[in-house]
């Protein structure tokens, strides 16, 4: 009986030696997001259970055993079984996944059956944009997408060029469209936590079905959009504040004074300088007119729906306080999209945007003399703020102006309401044959309140001046399309046609007046003892198309597209109104041959091949015709007893005014290896514009300055690279990166009339933009006397080089000095996670251009009307000090400042790390406790680091003409979802 109970005991041990443990756990997207259907595997068995809506799994498993988790648009994640039976599991997703959906013109398509140059940007990208516009938050995230900055103030938009500046009077901005509707002025008024994807169509192939509008490329935007199910609700709250980079080093008030006095210049200072002095003050208007500025954002959005019908709802308001006094931004958006199931064949939906918005400006768009930070740069350090009256301070040279009054007084809010719907109908009424209307439209109310009081300064009108500006802009589209796929055996052809008919109908009113009081402002302007100039304007133009595309794919491997449309538009001379934009794309894919089966590391590899024309009639109205003026100076005149306006033609007319075109390349290799975990793309691209619109300069004698018309060849060319890696990718740790670059060269190829430069601004074998002038030498010295004094200049003042020679500096002696736009430039990011923390780091970096930098016009020379930096002081020549490399200060000194010279030029490339962010997701049992899917908390920096030899407020404004001061954020924020 012994030994029987000790064999029973035995199997029973051995038995639960090889007892299964019960693994549960819960799988995760990159943003904490649950993810279901998520197949879960027992690695080499049989064994498999799938992710419930929650994310949430079950699993049978042994120690020592590993599970494989897959899902579509992921990377696959293995994962060994140890002594914890409870798993929290990320998923790290497949940026080159072939299945993944992609947004093209007019449908959508997979990423394994694209032929064109398509770059798709998730949304998890734009949390680069905290604090910005949407598009700042694409810099550096494509290849082939350059985006710059023009200015840093609160609310001033992104910059986009894909693939060069292709024009040159027709704008180089690409086509924006937000969920079918184009819309004009970037994407400024979109919230990002409202974006799902965005789609940069860069090749002819990609874009040309939108023919005459896509010669500079198409950005599509797709909104979020409810799914059945439990209803989702995201709430995310993120604040910071901003703090000035770069401040300019700047003299004090005593060095000032010792440089002016030491001149012997003949200067009368006023006694609040000479107090000042004597107290041992200097003003720092930086510092007068600069504070930290603040940032907050609130996003709400509310998903859900059931069978039939699905809702997102999203409402956002953004905040921005910028660190010059006074500069603000706010805007409230709202969102509302919704999908319809009425039947088997009939679907429907809505798309609503509302959006309000609030600019309040400060003066930087005016005369660079009396712009906000110019005149903090160049203000006497001498001038105190206020008299003693306290009274703003108004002595100073040349008629500058006050920077704090500038800021104080100045009073101009921008208002803008803008509306954009659309409303679609499709209809299935055989399998595989749908019938799509989409209708929609746009309505834009924007209104610019301006007034200057009195009290800024001499420069402005001392009765007081108020402006105001208005406009309204109403748009409305249809877009009709039939579809039908069609597949046997290994074929498949999709074909799609469509029609579509846009009309623009925009006014606008303009009143001016003076002699105002600083209580009414701009309020009252029957008040005004001035008024005018007054004016109105108002114009309409119409589009009307066809436009079809064919895709046909055989077995997987072989794919081709052909696409056509055809436009018409009003804003081109009669006879000249239709242009028609083919295009024609291949693509192989090599790896699904059957001589690459046995390379089973390679996952994917396609090679496309593309060419088409494109098209852009970005001109404006009624340019084809010769237009007149009316009023303005010389054509006002005394009839009898009143005075009557004038009228005179302005512009010549051109019947033969027509449309500018595109012709592209393209070549790409898109490749993924080691299931994915290393993928990317190299493209080639070849691009000429044909037929530029340009305003070309006409002789004096006809009558006219100039005349809108068809001239010249701009070529583009360049190549592209993009890696994403999954570095690795453990149960507790993962490390993705993502790199791209990008080189373009831009090229003149001809002017017209066989000229090889107009005005010397653009040159034949240059770029656009090319600098051309002078060249500086460094300084005279005294050995040089004799030779300095041929150019009547003296030792210390800057030498300019006599290119021809002939011992006379004139424009002859110019010569090329860089060109101002980037030739190379990219973005590089790393995120790491462990358990539930998530690093990112992005950088971006750009090259090969050189920058104006303006500032440096009044710091590195003598100004005797305003402020020079400490450098200057210490470093300007002096016969002691031979090897200074700044011009002596002396009164007319030729080209002191550095006009019409190379001397302000500097290196434009520059490395900078825009963010680094730090998260904690909290533990899905913490969050469990309050119904939560899951809340994560970040604190983050923006333009952390920046490494450049450029001196001035931020490397990457690059209208320095009127600066306004980059600044670096501190941001934290926390986001929950139900």
């Amino acid at each position: 009986m012994k030994k029987i109970l000790f064999l029973l005991a035995a199997l029973l041990l051995a038995a639960a030696g090889f007892a299964q443990n019960k693994v549960e756990g819960v799988v995760m997207n990159e943003n904490s997001e649950p993810l279901a259907g998520v197949a879960v595997v027992v690695k080499n068995t049989q064994k498999g259970v799938s992710t419930d809506a929650m994310g949430c799994f079950s699993i049978d498993a042994k120690r020592g055993e590993t599970l494989v988790f897959s899902f579509i648009g992921m990377i696959d994640q293995s994962v060994p079984v140890g002594k914890d039976t409870r798993m929290e599991i990320r998923m790290v997703p497949d940026n080159y996944n072939m299945d993944d959906v992609v947004v093209i013109g007019y449908g959508s398509a997979k990423k394994s059956d694209l032929t064109g140059s398509v770059a798709s940007i998730k949304s998890d990208v734009l949390k680069n944009s905290k604090i910005g516009m949407v598009s700042a938050a694409l810099q550096g995230a494509a290849a082939g997408v350059q985006v710059t900055q023009g200015n840093m103030k609160p609310g001033a938009d992104a910059s986009i060029l894909i693939r060069g500046a292709g024009s040159i009077n027709a704008g180089t901005e690409p086509l924006y469209i937000v969920d079918g509707v184009p819309v004009e002025g970037g994407l400024q008024d979109l919230s990002a936590g409202d974006i799902q994807s965005i789609e940069v169509l860069k090749d002819a192939s990609s874009a040309s079905i939108y023919g005459s509008r896509g010669s500079n490329g198409v950005v599509l935007v797709t909104t979020k959009r409810g799914t059945a199910g439990k209803t989702r609700v995201s709430f995310n709250v993120t604040g910071g504040v901003q703090k000035l980079m770069n401040k300019q080093d700047m003299m004090t008030a005593q060095q000032y004074y010792d440089l002016i006095e030491s001149t012997g210049q003949t200067y009368t200072w006023t006694s609040a300088e000479l107090r000042q002095l004597s107290r041992g003050e200097s003003t720092d208007w930086q510092d007068a007119v600069t504070q930290n500025g603040s940032f907050q954002n609130y996003n709400l959005s509310i998903s859900g729906g059931g069978k039939t019908t699905t809702h997102y709802l999203g409402l956002d308001y953004y905040d921005q306080q910028g660190t010059v006094k006074r500069s603000s931004f706010n805007k409230f958006t709202v969102r509302y999209n919704m999908d319809a199931t009425l039947n088997k064949w009939l679907r429907s939906g809505v798309r609503m945007n509302v959006i309000e918005s609030k600019l309040m400006n400060i003066n930087e768009e005016s005369d660079s003399g009396y712009g906000t930070m110019h005149s903090a740069i160049t203000a006497q350090p001498t001038a105190p703020i206020y008299n003693a009256d306290g009274s703003y301070f108004d002595g100073f040279l040349n008629t500058k102006a006050n920077p704090v009054a500038i800021v104080d007084l100045l009073d101009k809010p921008t208002k803008k309401t803008r509306v954009v719907g659309s409303f679609y109908l499709e209809l299935e009424p055989v399998k595989n044959l749908r019938i799509r209307s989409d209708n929609g439209g746009e309505l834009v109310f924007f209104k610019v309140n301006e007034y200057e009081d009195g009290r800024m300064g001499q420069h402005y009108a001392a009765d007081g001046h108020a402006r105001i500006m208005t406009n309204k802009k109403r748009y409305w589209q249809t877009e009709n399309t039939v579809t039908y796929d069609f597949m046997r055996n290994r074929h498949k052809l999709t074909v799609m046609g469509g029609f579509s008919a846009s009309r623009t109908d925009y006014e606008e009113v303009t009143a001016d007046s003076k002699g105002l009081n600083a209580t009414t402002k701009y309020n009252n302007l029957s008040g005004a003892t001035t008024h005018g100039p007054n004016g109105s304007y108002a114009s309409a133009s119409t589009l009307v198309s066809f436009y079809g595309r064919a895709t046909y794919n055989f077995d997987e491997r072989y794919l081709v597209t052909l696409t056509m449309r055809g436009d018409g538009s009003s804003r081109f001379a009669p006879g000249h109104r239709w242009g028609y934009f083919p295009s024609l794309a291949a693509a192989w894919r090599i790896s699904e041959e059957r001589f690459m089966q046995k390379a089973r590391w390679v996952d994917n590899l396609k090679l496309r091949v593309s060419a088409g024309m494109l098209g852009n009639q970005n001109i404006g109205d009624y340019s084809y015709a010769a237009q007149i003026s009316q009023g303005g100076s010389g054509l006002d005149y005394v009839f009898g007893n009143s005075l009557v306006s004038g009228a005179v033609y302005s512009s010549i007319s051109n019947p033969d005014l027509t449309w500018e075109k595109a012709k592209q390349l393209d070549i790409g290799l898109d490749f993924g290896l080691f299931g994915n975990r290393i993928a990317g793309t190299i493209e080639g691209y070849y691009k000429r514009t044909n037929d530029l619109l340009w305003t070309v300069p006409l002789p004096k004698e006809s009558g006219y300055t100039s005349s809108m018309t068809n001239v010249g060849v701009l070529d583009n060319k360049g190549i592209e690279f993009t890696l994403n890696t999954v570095n690795l990718n453990l149960r507790n740790f993962q490390w993705t990166s993502s790199f791209n670059i990008s080189y373009n060269r831009n090229e003149i190829i001809e002017l017209y009339d066989g000229k090889q430069d107009v005005n010397k601004s653009l040159f034949v074998g240059h770029s656009l933009g090319e600098f051309y002038l002078l060249h500086s030498q460094g300084i005279w010295q005294l050995d040089e006397a004799d030779k300095a004094a041929v150019y009547g200049a003296y030792p210390g003042d800057r030498k300019i080089l006599d290119r021809e020679p002939d011992n006379v500096i004139n424009g002859d002696d110019r010569m090329f000095a860089g060109q101002s736009t980037p030739t190379w430039y990219g973005g590089f990011s790393n995120t790491f996670r462990f358990y539930g923390f998530d690093v990112t780091l992005f950088m971006n970096f750009a090259g090969g251009h050189k920058i104006n930098n303006t500032l440096l016009r009044s710091q590195n020379s003598y100004n005797v009307w305003g402020n020079m930096s400490r450098d200057y002081y210490f470093g300007y020549w002096r016969i002691d000090r031979p090897s200074n490399v700044y011009p002596a200060p002396r009164v007319g000194s030729a080209y002191a400042n550095g006009d019409g010279t190379d001397a302000n030029l500097q290196d434009g490339k520059y490395l900078r790390i825009k963010n680094l962010e730090i998260g904690y997701t909290l533990p899905k049992r913490w969050t469990d406790a309050i119904r939560a899917n899951s809340i994560r908390v970040f604190f983050s920096v923006q333009n952390l680091a920046t490494f450049t030899a450029y001196t001035g407020y931020d490397v990457e404004a690059w209208d320095n003409t009127n600066p306004y001061p980059g600044s670096r954020s501190f941001i934290g924020g926390v986001s929950v979802n139900f």
